[in-house]
């Protein structure tokens, strides 16, 4: 499939010749998840969707983001909702070297989506296959329940009808901030946990750039190889 920037027409492009909703929501689904795989960028949180896309790379922020403009571009009625989940997610795909400037909460975005009548909520997307095999892996040969990305019982599966989460579980959650359609005014707000001493990781990130983000997606990519 040649990537363009023009998200419809990339969204059309991922449905072609599939008629059904249930099939539709599902492809894209799937498309995201392996398209872009779990990483960081240089705009942390806030890249434009084709950079997502042509970088390769996003966590579940730019990827609720991405799902949610491809799902719309072809008719779903869909928005991301964040939430806040324990740093300890992050552990073991952050270095150890930048954790500690993680907050002991962070924001997690996922996606409510309305297919075929049933609204389900949804962030299977968010880890692709390679690392959710990988990352399951080290938790179960550690004994830990939450790290690499993913808890265990983490599901990257979606059937298109019924709620499938990777990250997020309703008990390791603290605050529900809701759907959010205007994501700058969401990142601009006090319910925004991705900062550092005030400061936002989007803007960190982007005065760091690429160089920053390429060493902790290798990182992460020697948990797919395992």
């Amino acid at each position: 499939m040649n990537l363009s920037n023009d998200l419809t027409q990339t969204a059309n492009q991922v449905v072609a010749g599939i008629t059904d909703e249930v099939s539709r929501a599902v492809a894209l689904h799937d498309y995201v998840r392996e398209r872009v795989r779990f990483g960081f960028n240089k705009y942390f949180d806030a890249p434009p969707d084709a950079y997502t896309l042509a970088y390769g790379y996003g966590q579940c922020v730019p990827k609720s983001h991405l799902l949610v403009s491809l799902m719309r571009a072809v008719g779903f009625e869909c928005h991301q909702h964040f939430v806040t989940l324990s740093k300890e997610f992050m552990s073991g795909v952050i270095p150890a070297n930048r954790y500690w400037m993680i907050s002991r909460e962070v924001s997690h975005s996922y996606v409510d989506v309305l297919v075929a009548g049933k609204w389900c909520a949804i962030d299977s997307f968010v880890i692709d296959t390679p690392l959710l095999k990988g990352a399951l892996k080290r938790l179960a040969q550690e004994g830990r329940q939450v790290g690499y990305g993913v808890r265990i019982g983490a599901v990257n599966q979606w059937d298109g009808q019924s709620d499938a989460f990777a990250q997020y579980r309703p008990d390791l959650s603290s605050e529900d901030h809701g759907r959010v359609d205007d994501q700058q005014a969401y990142f601009a707000s006090k319910q925004y946990r991705n900062k550092f001493l005030g400061v936002p990781f989007n803007k960190l990130f982007l005065m760091l750039g690429e160089a920053n983000t390429d060493s902790i997606n290798a990182n992460i990519d020697k948990l797919r190889r395992k």
